[in-house]
């Protein structure tokens, strides 16, 4: 059996609570082939994953028929609250079948599907967020950063859950939170992928495709009872600015709905810390310093304040 048979999962996800219900596979030296590591009804011991841990292994292997049975395990793993998980493998639970789901449901382009995924995800991120012993800087480290705009949906969601709940909102309104930050860049699987993931600067017609995405992901899901008015708000409104420089209407101050001015920020930072076709990744203190420019002028400044607060206290430089 070879490694690209099978599907890679962190070893930060394993648990020593539970079988994952899959064979688990390892990589046979530096080579290409795979041999079993663990059954399917075994659970790991301690001792394996601090061997794992100390020769370097970040990645074991499932067999792909196995998907289902792994996410069932992440989501119990993310969602563990007997003391038997911690914060760091329920974060990198939780990023793993946020980003699994979002991605399949993304490229199947359905939008019931995708919010339903919204929905059910934004439930277990909120669990964890709002936790009284919940680490933000646990959450940050397991993050990708790439360009693919399931990722940038995920963690702009778990910034928006991290920054309202530092912000006082309700668990119940974290959660509505974060399946808004989840559906926020929807209308952006409406745009080609040589525009999205161009290497050069876009031309005048390109950039104007880019902004029409609020609109375009308005429209989508105008109509659904199932969305709050003020989630909506966050599709439509996110690239708005406090000036009226914004887009896609133009709006100013109070007319900009308060999830939407909190997406902004952290729509903001997340797209300027994360690799991008046309540009390196900002320095977490140069994209400190950008909000600060555009604190009052475009964002909200108590929003910005408590984030900048957030990441200077678990994101040091």
């Amino acid at each position: 059996m070879f490694v690209t048979d099978l599907i890679a999962i962190s070893v930060s996800t394993l648990s020593t609570s539970a079988a994952i219900g899959a064979d688990l596979y390892c990589r046979v030296d530096n080579t290409d082939r795979a041999q079993l590591f663990r059954g399917a009804n075994y659970p790991m011991a301690s001792e394996d994953l601090n061997r794992l841990k100390s020769r370097g292994v970040n990645q074991l292997f499932i067999e792909r028929e196995s998907r289902a049975e792994y996410q069932d395990y992440l989501r119990e793993v993310a969602s563990a609250d007997d003391g038997s998980v911690n914060n760091e493998q329920r974060s990198a639970a939780l990023n793993e079948v946020v980003l699994d789901v979002l991605e399949t449901s993304f490229r199947g382009k359905n939008t019931d599907d995708t919010v339903d995924a919204a929905a059910e995800l934004s439930g277990i991120a909120a669990n964890l967020v709002t936790r009284e012993d919940f680490a933000a800087g646990d959450l940050f480290r397991v993050l990708n950063h790439d360009y693919a705009t399931f990722t940038h949906s995920a963690n702009v969601a778990y910034y928006s859950g991290i920054l309202a709940t530092g912000l006082g909102y309700s668990p119940e309104d974290v959660e509505l939170i974060i399946a808004g930050g989840l559906l926020h860049d929807l209308g952006k699987l409406e745009i080609p992928d040589a525009i999205l993931t161009k290497p050069g600067r876009l031309d005048e017609s390109e950039f104007r495709a880019i902004q029409k995405h609020p609109l375009t992901g308005f429209r989508q899901v105008s109509c659904r009872s199932d969305l709050t008015a003020a989630q909506l708000m966050m599709v439509y409104q996110h690239h708005e600015r406090l000036d009226g420089g914004g887009y896609p209407v133009g709006c100013t101050a109070d007319e900009i709905h308060p999830w939407a001015k909190l997406c902004a920020v952290v729509d903001i930072y997340e797209a300027v810390t994360s690799q991008r076709p046309y540009r390196t990744p900002m320095s977490r203190v140069q994209a400190i310093e950008l909000l600060d420019r555009q604190s009052g002028e475009a964002l909200d400044p108590e929003m910005v304040k408590c984030w900048i607060s957030i990441i200077q206290t678990t994101m040091p430089a």
